[in-house]
């Protein structure tokens, strides 16, 4: 089957409900909203992450760290856990991240701290 790379919108907004299985519980957790064409596959990467720490993108199978690429669903959006990790005792107390989606859509994830 054949992927095509998609243009996507992002979203991200303060995570509510139940964690995902495959989430952290030590880490700030946001809801993060892909849009694109429904079939299509985006590739989304973290950057910007404090030293020490670890962004990831999970869902109910698996926690990515830095980088995944994503199915969008016929409903033409997928939702994402996006976490910010402190790794470290030495790391700086806050992080914040910038998340980019290959061929466009750019969301800057607020500041965490742990």
């Amino acid at each position: 089957m054949l992927s095509i790379l998609a243009l996507a919108a992002l979203a991200i907004s303060p995570w509510s409900g139940h964690d995902l299985p495959t989430a952290t519980q030590a880490a700030a957790k946001y809801r993060l909203q892909v849009s694109g064409a429904p079939g299509t596959t985006v590739e989304l990467q973290a950057t910007g992450v404090a030293n020490g720490w670890i962004a990831a993108f999970c869902n109910d199978r698996v926690c990515s760290p830095m980088r995944v690429a994503e199915k969008i669903p016929k409903s033409g959006s997928a939702v994402l856990q996006f976490e910010l990790i402190r790794e470290t005792d030495d790391a700086p107390h806050a992080s914040g991240a910038v998340i980019h989606a290959a061929g466009g859509g750019v969301v800057i994830v607020p500041r965490a701290t742990r």
